[in-house]
This record gives structure tokens, sequence and C-alpha cells, in this order.
């Protein structure tokens, strides 16, 4: 990281060269660059979030003078933070900010520096994307190990594995704090769905076509409605209106959903009939890119049917680069941290 820190200096026409370390009162920092003659002290972090800004903070004026913290990730949040308190930053994007009082202040956009290596895709598996949706859907509960694996249904060192890969690629931090936004658009990028178009849509709540399709609407109680475990979970358009989101669409506007398994997808398919194409479909369905997906659903107001998580229909609404982010861009969610 010193290196890459270095470079980007050099970028901006500034001259850096490092420093023994001296002890203070604060402690030792991690080490101390010389820019054009001032002294400049360096904290070197793997991930900085928004809560652990504030520390950062704490821990530089403690050294005394001007400091920078260096990272492989920091959080939009936790750079605001830094910009009111007057600390530099930069992290492995390129973005450097610098501040001297009085003698020195740059932010500017620097080559950002190669990625630390990590094996394969931090977010390729199915386990991986379910850890990612459930720490971004309350991102401030911050789960242990073995209560996300029994969150999702996966075994802990399935779930222990995914954590170091994202943790690895400063997606999350050692206490399971993800990094937002950057964590839900390094989703985005690999969650993909093939989309079904069909002739009809399965009318709810009928014994037969439950039990066929597997639609998992569940039941009513004297505590109220209990879904069953599993089933049918509706997303995109649809799901994201009712979930509050600043879309418009009409009563009329085709639900798409995602199903439990293939076997549910073919008897939809070859029951209902697929459409002649996308314009006249009655709705859609999709195998999830991740089994949670239909494990993980929501009663809402208005809705007959139960909706995926808010995070997921998230996803699904980025994958359209126009309106769906616009809306996404729009909707500052109640009850919800916003996590795009």
């Amino acid at each position: 990281m010193a290196d890459a820190l270095e470079g980007a200096f050099g970028e901006v026409g500034l001259s850096a060269v490092r420093r023994p370390a001296p002890p203070s009162e604060g402690g030792r920092p991690d080490f101390v660059l010389d820019v054009g003659g001032q002294v400049l002290v360096v904290e070197v972090k793997t991930v900085v979030s928004e809560v652990d800004a504030s520390s950062v903070v704490d821990q530089l004026r403690r050294y005394g003078g001007a400091g920078l913290v260096a990272a492989e990730r920091i959080a939009e949040g936790a750079k605001d933070q830094f910009v009111r308190a007057g600390v530099g930053f930069y992290d492995r994007r390129g973005r450097l900010r610098l501040v001297v009082p009085g003698v020195v202040f740059v932010d500017a956009m620097t080559q950002p520096a190669g990625p630390r290596p990590t094996v394969g895709v931090p977010l390729g598996g199915e386990v991986a994307k379910e850890v990612a949706i459930v720490l971004m859907s309350d991102p401030e509960r911050r789960p242990g190990l073995r209560q996300l694996a029994r969150d999702i249904g996966r075994s802990p060192s399935s779930v222990f594995e995914a954590l170091q890969r994202l943790q690895t690629a400063g997606l999350i931090t050692s206490g399971h704090e993800p990094l937002v936004p950057d964590l839900f658009w390094e989703l985005e990028a690999q969650w993909h769905r093939q989309v079904y178009p069909l002739a009809a849509t399965p009318e709810p709540f009928g014994a037969s076509v439950t039990d066929l399709f597997q639609l998992g609407l569940g039941r009513g109680d004297a505590d109220g409605w209990l879904l069953d475990p599993e089933g049918w979970a509706l997303t995109d358009t649809v799901a994201a209106v009712t979930w509050g989101m600043p879309l418009v669409a009409s009563p009329s506007y085709p639900p798409d959903f995602y199903v439990p398994s293939a076997a549910v997808l073919h008897r939809a398919v070859a029951t209902l009939g697929r459409a002649s194409n996308m314009e006249e479909r009655a709705c859609t369905v999709s195998m999830a890119p991740a089994r949670l997906v239909c494990r993980r659903r929501v009663n809402r107001p208005g809705s007959v049917w139960p909706l995926a998580d808010h995070v997921v229909v998230a996803l699904d609404l980025a994958k359209d680069r126009a309106r769906g982010r616009e809306a996404l861009e729009q909707w500052r969610p109640e009850g919800f941290v916003r996590v795009w």
C-alpha cells in the first residue's frame, strides 16, 4: 500500500519519501511520509466502513499533525466523514485526498492500483451471494458465522469460506459489516437470470395449482399469515412498487417471479404455456441465482404474492440501466438502510 500511495503522490506532482515512524503518546502510525517537506502520518486499513471512520479520525488525531488513511476500499460515508474532519484518504480505486492546512490540498483521481490477488470471483457462488444479501438486508445487525449459516441454511464451513473471500476482496469488514454500495454493485455484476415469458399466471390459493407449482403461499392462523418455507417470490417492477420504490405500473402490469426449482420452472412453462413474445406475456418466471431468494420472502400489504427481499428486488431493478437505476437513485426506503 505504501508503494501505491507514493505512486499516487507522484501522479499529482508531489514528492513523497518514507521516513521512520517515531512513537508518540498516541502510539506508532503504520508509516510516515515526508511530502514536500511536510510530515504526513498514515494509517493503513483493509476496509474502512462508515462506522469505522470516527475511530480512524480519532487515532490520526492522537498522532498529531496531518494524517491520511490508506485502504483497499473506503465506504462513501466514511469518505464524507474524513472530508468533514480534514483527514486525507486514498484507496486502491485511485481517489487521493490530501490535506495539510495552509500548505497542501489535493483532491484528485489517480491511476487505480492493481487489486490484491483473490481466489476466483468473490461473489461467484450461491453461498457468497446469499451471505451478501443477508448482510445488506440489515447492515447494522452484523450476525456471527453460525447465525449466518442458520439464516441461509448452509454449513458453517461454506459460509466461513464465503466470508473469507468477501473480506479478502475488501467487500466486508472483519466484523461482517458490508461495505456499501460497493458490495451491492459487485453482486449486481454477478446477478443473472434467464426470464421465461408465460401465456398465463397461476391462480393463487387454488389447492391443486398451489401443490402443482409449489407456490408456497402458506396459511393463516391466530398470529397472522404464515408462509411456507419455500415458494414463488415476486420481484422486479411489481415488487418494487409494492416495496415503495418510485415507479409507476398499472394494476395489470405482468408480474415477475422467481420459482424454487428447475422442476417447478419446467412444469410452469409446460402447463401455463410460453407467450409468443414479451409484449404478450401474462407473467415471467425465472430460476433464482441463489436458493435463498425463494426462502427469504416477505408479505406486504397490497400484494397477494410474497415478495423477494428488498435487496433482491433492487438487484433486478438495477439491471434496467435507465428506468430501473433512476428509480433506485431516487428511492429512500423507510425502515431499511440504503445499500446501493
